[in-house]
């Protein structure tokens, strides 16, 4: 691994671990704001709150793990990390256009964990064809 490989592993070890703990702040946060109020089975805002909390748990236990996988250099963390990028992704793109509409400062995480997700793939890619 060169010094820039390593710079980048470190990186993306913290930003997934970043990106698990705020997943969970901002889930703590909307459970306490009485955004899911009701029957969490019932849509709301087009949209069924039960699968949105659970989307939010997984992907923030994926994230967690994928930088726990990363810090011990598991033979499987490039590939899980590339698989977590994936989810991210979708999760936060999904997430846009309700930030959009509701919250427009929820809009400057989002493109961020975008643009660094976008920017990670090619690394995770080479990386997890490598471990193969």
């Amino acid at each position: 691994m060169t010094l820039k490989d390593r710079r980048i592993h470190l990186f993306l070890q913290l930003f997934f671990l970043l990106v698990g703990l705020y997943q969970f702040v901002e889930l703590i946060g909307s459970l306490q704001s009485g955004q899911f109020s009701g029957n969490l089975f019932e849509f709301q805002y087009n949209d069924l709150p039960a699968l949105t909390l659970g989307t939010s748990i997984i992907v923030g236990v994926a994230s967690l793990v994928s930088s726990f996988s990363l810090w011990t250099r598991a033979s499987w963390a490039y590939g899980f990390s590339l698989f977590t990028s994936g989810i991210l992704f979708s999760y936060h793109l999904m997430n846009l256009s309700s930030a959009i509409h509701q919250n427009s400062y929820e809009i400057i995480p989002i493109v961020l964990v975008l643009v660094v997700i976008l920017q990670s793939f090619p690394f995770l890619l080479r990386r997890s064809y490598r471990s193969m």
